[in-house]
């Protein structure tokens, strides 16, 4: 498959390398930075690293061969080669591939690729593949069991196949595109396949690959739907949650997120009625209680200056040992920008400063939980990184949480040895730290606290310099908070006929109303402190809730509002 086809099935076309900062909220990396040391080349246009319960790293190139790493190189005999399968170098090959948590066992595997069939049809192929020999064989066989084929059509730039991962549950799911046209400037989903629970377009599906669905019977496995182009999912090794990028139309590219503790039954992600939070088109539902809101958004094609971002890819959290710090932190990227940005639990997310690798396709983790950036182009692998040696204090969680007036920092330990102090340091930009205050280290597991009295008027950001006693050191990751002082807001007249006054707003709070019931109606950000004008002309005579969000602080004030 050329690279064409990355193109057109993800919306983009290629540009030169662009350090473009996104930063959300203004929000940058704390030193020292993550970056990305040159780990090993010389693949053809690699699309997937993965592992198989073992050291060795597992390479899919989209021209149909799987090549492993091993003791830091490639071996010189693919693991498995279908080449053969991959009939059209345009639109054809490998796109995913999984091991099955009993490998080590069993020696199944599988890999997702597309076959040309006849003129304007295509198929996704998801198929079962088997080791020969013991366990640290190298050398796969080609006998293929399909458990899943997936027909799609010849839609310009159409999004057809995306990714396969075992969950902690030991289930395996698929995550499959819309079959939309993916051009610039065209109507989203027009088949709106992926709300269409008879089709599997657009879904995540979860198969039993022992008893893999037939044709007839294949919708059952519809485990979630709403999805556009869902390229790379994962599963946080911890706890089994799961993570999606899902790419955007024009506006808007998206992270999705469902814990595992999440109940809902119906898994909707909002395509191709939403796009990240804007309304894309009209549900008539209540969009709240009806899709999954995205974990985070950033601007697309479109909706950015000189059209730097186009397309997200899907990350993992890292759970690996060699940097504490970064436990439970999520890496994700852009294809077209190639910045790499992070999503830190109670923390910050966007992307990092100066943090990119050319060409991005995919993201992967190794047995230890440590993760690498694929480059399509380029054919090479980087490992993501922090400069030093691990600090012996391993850092669970750091948040900080806006008290009036106030700002309560919390962090926890869960391992202390030979280690000497924290340094809790304050930012009004996240740029120039000054120290706020020494803690000494207890050397147990230990919850810290500490009440800053005297936080600035707006954001305020937090880091720990953790030190150890040879005078080494690290820094956890930023938090911020935005400190609500005692405001008044009033409401006025209330009950109305048609046009309410707000007072005591400020820049940056978000006024959002709603019917009486839950549903959502409009919202409006607040640009300056004159008093606002709320008109319900258009709305018919009763009550209704709205509520104001203290700009990014998270605290909210309600009230009721009586059309007469």
């Amino acid at each position: 498959m050329k690279f064409v086809h990355q193109v057109r099935s993800m919306k983009q076309k290629v540009l030169h390398l662009i350090f473009f900062q996104i930063l959300l909220g203004g929000i940058l990396l704390a030193q020292p930075p993550i970056f990305i040391e040159h780990y090993l080349s010389g693949f053809t246009r690699p699309v997937k690293i993965t592992h198989a319960y073992d050291s060795r790293l597992f390479v899919a190139e989209i021209g149909g061969k799987i090549k492993i790493i091993k003791n830091g190189s490639i071996l010189p005999t693919p693991f498995l080669d279908i080449s053969s399968k991959i009939n059209d170098p345009d639109w054809a090959g490998i796109y995913s591939i999984a091991f099955d948590p009993n490998y080590l066992r069993n020696g199944y595997f599988y890999v997702m690729y597309v076959m040309y069939v006849v003129k304007g049809k295509f198929e996704v192929q998801i198929s079962r593949f088997q080791r020969l020999g013991s366990t640290t064989s190298d050398i796969a066989g080609s006998i293929e069991t399909p458990i899943l084929t997936i027909p799609y059509t010849d839609v310009l730039g159409g999004h057809r196949g995306g990714d396969m991962a075992f969950g902690k549950d030991s289930q395996f799911y698929v995550s499959t595109g819309d079959n939309g046209p993916g051009s610039r400037g065209m109507v989203g989903d027009p088949e709106n396949n992926a709300q269409n629970m008879s089709g599997l377009f657009g879904k995540i599906l979860k198969i039993n690959p022992d008893n893999p669905p037939t044709a007839a019977n294949a919708t059952e496995s519809i485990w979630a739907l709403g999805l556009r182009n869902p390229w790379r999912f994962s599963f946080d090794r911890s706890n089994g949650d799961l993570w999606i990028g899902d790419n955007g139309q024009d506006g808007w590219e998206e992270v999705n997120y469902f814990s595992v503790a999440n109940t809902m039954t119906s898994r909707n992600f909002g395509w191709d009625y939403m796009e990240g939070n804007a309304v894309y088109r009209d549900c008539n539902c209540d969009i709240v209680s009806t899709f999954i809101a995205p974990k985070l958004t950033y601007p697309g094609y479109a909706n950015n200056a000189n059209h730097t971002s186009a397309s997200v890819m899907g990350g993992y959290v890292y759970r690996g040992s060699n940097y504490p710090s970064l436990k439970g932190t999520y890496f994700y990227g852009d294809y077209q920008s190639f910045d790499i940005g992070v999503i830190v639990p109670n923390g910050y997310q966007g992307f990092l400063s100066n943090v990119s690798y050319s060409s991005l396709i995919s993201f992967g983790e190794d047995q230890q939980g440590e993760l690498y950036v694929i480059s399509f182009f380029n054919g090479t692998l980087g490992k993501l990184k922090l400069p030093g040696v691990p600090l012996p204090v391993k850092l669970e969680s750091f948040t900080a949480q806006p008290i009036e007036n106030s700002v309560q920092l919390k962090w926890i330990t869960t391992f202390e040895t030979n280690f000497s102090h924290f340094e809790l340091e304050h930012s009004p930009d996240g740029k120039k730290f000054q120290k706020l205050k020494a803690i000494q280290a207890t050397e147990k597991n230990d919850n810290y606290t500490y009440l800053d009295n005297s936080p600035f008027n707006d954001l305020n950001y937090y880091r720990l310099k953790m030190i150890d006693r040879d005078n080494s050191y690290q820094f956890s990751h930023l938090v911020f908070a935005k400190p609500v002082f005692n405001r008044e807001i009033s409401v006025f007249p209330n009950p109305a006929s048609e046009k309410f006054m707000i007072k005591g707003v400020r820049p940056g709070d978000t006024i959002r109303m709603y019917s009486i019931t839950g549903y959502f109606l409009e919202s409006k950000t607040i640009t300056s402190e004159a008093k606002i004008e709320l008109d319900l002309q258009n709305y018919p005579i009763g009550a209704y809730n709205l509520s104001i969000e203290y700009g990014g602080s998270g605290l909210v004030k309600r009230f009721k509002l009586v059309k007469d």
